[in-house]
């Protein structure tokens, strides 16, 4: 049976509903990255070798569970859906697991504290698992259309980058406002927050829908198999090096930026208001990306808004401790505005990588493709960009609760400029080999439409085989059709 279009129109209430859900992915993974290794070494006493080995065996199983997660979506059976089921399931985890990460444990032995954090990480990662992957997967069958899907991706990062901003601004300031130890601060926090990411999944099931039939078409076959045969996709490759470029240098400069402001600028006062302007810049500037993406092309926008942020980070040796505060916020604003690019961009291109898949198999698995994608992106933060942080500040002679000194600090800035530079400059490159466009990818839709109408493979045009082996990188006639 040929898969039925969506028959159901995305509304204002839909974008908004489906935004919400990424209140906890954009929100979570901002704290996470910007404090818990700070938490790990400078609060609970584990060393920066330890920390950074932490967010490593998190992301072991992250290897497994991400693509088993896509893959168990993609054929989940259930009157909630097989997407939006998971939702449902989520909202407590979300909350406490969340919340164990934050818990202080009261003992010098770094054998318990590797062993709990270790745990409770894998545990937060675990549920993050569980609804983002479906949840990401949703976008795609939502609609087919390329400005409705680029609203989609636009709603959602418009929400995810709101609750960056909250995430990136209000914590410091509670656990700053906590009573000793300091500890409790981030315990409040933690609660305040897990609570905060874990009501919004009510609205997003309640105002978002999957076709019932949107399953059947699956290609049954072994996991591992499936799993690897979407880097097949020449589109899909790309874009996982453009979002693994991407974000790894989004990740390098959150998780480095505390560090920065604490002991180099020596000005751990900024952090709300140079993390504010940024991230209301980042938020701001999405609008902007959505525009341009729509007129322009997605690789134009992701490839411009790199070149602004690597602009922003070559600013950055002009601040030092006595750089008045406006400066700071204004080279801040500069890098927002870039980042913009980087966390939208990727994700509203992960719609249209599907599209080239369903048009190589016949197969709608965004199940799959997303859980792919979530992979890669906590493969790399966790098993090589926080582990690297953390054996770097151990390799320079980083001491917790202590003046560096001036060679220490110089190695670290060559590291906090340097890393995220060479990653924009890398994503930049490789983007040039990123081939959709509006135009291609509405033609591609129309020829999904037509074929799973019962057309046949070879009444396409030869405009139609031309623009599908060049976004496939395989020959049309080796696509499949049932």
């Amino acid at each position: 049976m040929a898969m039925k279009e969506t028959k159901r129109t995305v509304t204002f209430k839909t974008l908004v509903a489906y935004g919400l859900g990424d209140m906890y992915g954009g929100g979570a993974f901002m704290i996470v990255g910007m404090l818990f290794l700070f938490y790990l070494t400078e609060v609970v006493g584990l060393s920066p070798a330890l920390a950074g080995l932490v967010f490593g065996i998190g992301k072991v199983w992250d290897a497994v569970s991400d693509p088993l997660m896509g893959y168990l979506s993609d054929r989940t059976k259930s009157r909630f859906g097989r997407r939006r089921v998971y939702f449902l399931a989520g909202i407590v985890p979300i909350a406490i697991s969340f919340i164990i990460l934050w818990i202080p444990l009261t003992t010098d032995s770094q054998v318990i504290l590797f062993l709990y954090y270790s745990f409770a990480y894998v545990v937060f990662a675990t549920v993050f698992t569980m609804v983002m992957i479906p949840y990401s997967a949703l976008a795609a069958e939502l609609s087919g259309d390329y400005k409705v899907r680029n609203q989609l991706s636009g709603s959602r990062l418009f929400f995810s980058g709101f609750s960056s901003l909250l995430a990136a601004t209000i914590p410091k300031i509670i656990i700053d406002s906590a009573t000793n130890p300091p500890s409790r601060g981030y315990v409040i926090m933690s609660v305040v927050f897990g609570i905060f990411f874990a009501v919004p999944w009510i609205i997003t099931y309640l105002g978002t829908w999957e076709e019932s039939e949107a399953g059947e078409e699956i290609i049954a076959q072994n996991f591992m198999a499936e799993f690897f045969s979407i880097f097949k996709n020449r589109s899909f490759r790309i874009h996982i090096m453009m979002y693994v470029c991407a974000y790894s240098a989004m990740d390098l400069l959150m998780a480095l930026f505390t560090y920065y402001l604490t002991y180099y600028l020596r000005r751990d006062g900024l952090y709300s208001i140079s993390m504010g302007t940024l991230m209301i810049v980042q938020l701001a500037m999405i609008i902007v990306y959505v525009r341009i993406a729509n007129g322009k092309g997605k690789r134009f926008a992701y490839q411009m808004g790199m070149l602004i942020w690597l602009l922003g980070m070559m600013l950055t040796p002009v601040l030092a401790p006595t750089s008045p505060v406006w400066l700071v916020a204004l080279v801040c604003a500069v890098i927002g505005s870039g980042t913009a690019a980087a966390v939208y961009i990727p994700y509203a291109i992960l719609p249209n990588v599907i599209d080239v898949d369903e048009l190589m198999t016949g197969s709608q698995r965004s199940g799959v493709y997303s859980g792919s994608l979530t992979l890669m992106r906590k493969l790399v933060q966790g098993a090589i960009v926080m582990p690297l942080i953390g054996f770097f500040l151990q390799l320079v002679g980083f001491v917790s609760h202590a003046e560096q000194s001036p060679e220490v600090l110089t190695r670290f800035f060559i590291f906090f400029l340097g890393g995220p530079t060479l990653l924009i400059g890398a994503g930049v490159i490789i983007a040039f080999w990123f081939h959709l466009n509006p135009i291609n990818s509405t033609l591609l839709v129309e020829e999904l439409a037509r074929l799973r109408a019962g057309g046949a493979l070879d009444d396409a045009s030869a405009e139609m085989k031309e623009i599908g082996e060049k976004v496939s990188g395989q020959s049309w006639s080796l696509n499949h059709w049932p």
